[in-house]
């Protein structure tokens, strides 16, 4: 059962290799069915057409550096909300939270004029920075959530023993964070890689073209070559299933994390 569910979400996927595996010739006679000749011709077509070497090594630098100050954001911050409660911490808090809501069409526009004034734009760090700011509303509600499961008393008991806030997040928190840290950077890892309309708007410069925006800008108006766009597709989607079949264990803890405390 659980497989014949499955087949609908599966067929995208095997369409989409099939057609990147395919000739382009024989595309263009049936784009349907199974190829009977395999070729990676079209692989090698698009990572050389579209320098998408260079532009996967432009979405590394740029999501590593989101991720990184993501996780460090959403980790201290949870942390000084759990240790300061209150009515004007809580406040904050939700309102921190409830960004999320907002989607970001709605204002990548303006992102884009302040970038573009102070000269910002088309820059990878910048980038980073915007992926940070991004996904480190959600990291600190699921963080939050998971710190409002340890018990008082231990944090306290380390206060006790000489501990002082930095000495407590270092050496109690984090470890214990673990599960929900890896969830947090995965989402976020995937929610920045398949990014393309921060990168088609902040990153204009081809030489700084991220991996996405790089993908979808490879076919011109004139011809359209599916297979080769295919291909690269396949390329770009490649990161995020190794991150999801190496952090899948880590994922599904951390989504569980805290059930039953």
């Amino acid at each position: 059962m659980l497989l014949l569910l499955t087949l609908p979400f599966l067929y995208p996927f095997v369409f989409l290799i099939n057609t990147a595996l395919k000739p382009r010739s024989e595309f263009e006679r049936d784009s349907v069915s199974l190829s009977t000749k395999l070729t990676f011709e079209n692989f090698a077509s698009a990572w050389t057409d579209a320098d998408l070497g260079a532009a996967m090594l432009h979405s590394v630098i740029s999501v590593s550096i989101g991720v990184l100050v993501a996780v460090a954001i959403s980790v201290t911050g949870a942390f000084w909300f759990v240790r300061r409660p209150g009515r004007w911490s809580t406040s904050w808090r939700v309102l921190l939270i409830a960004t999320t809501a907002i989607p970001l069409p709605v204002y990548i526009i303006p992102l884009f004029l302040q970038l573009s004034d102070a000269g910002l734009t088309d820059n990878l760090y910048v980038m980073g920075a915007i992926y940070a700011g991004w996904t480190s509303s959600l990291g600190l509600y699921l963080v939050y959530t998971f710190l409002k499961a340890i018990p008082d008393e231990l944090l306290e008991a380390a206060q006790l023993d000489g501990a002082n806030p930095w000495q407590q997040l270092a050496y109690i928190v984090l470890p214990l964070c673990k599960p929900i840290v890896a969830t947090l950077a995965v989402l976020a890892f995937v929610a920045t890689w398949s990014d393309l309309l921060a990168g088609v708007v902040l990153i204009q410069d081809p030489e700084k073209r991220l991996l996405i925006p790089a993908t979808a800008l490879l076919n011109d108006l004139h011809v359209s070559n599916v297979p080769r766009t295919a291909a690269a597709v396949v390329i770009a989607m490649a990161p995020m299933f190794v991150v999801f079949l190496v952090g899948q264990r880590s994922l599904a803890r951390g989504i569980l994390a805290g059930i039953g405390k």
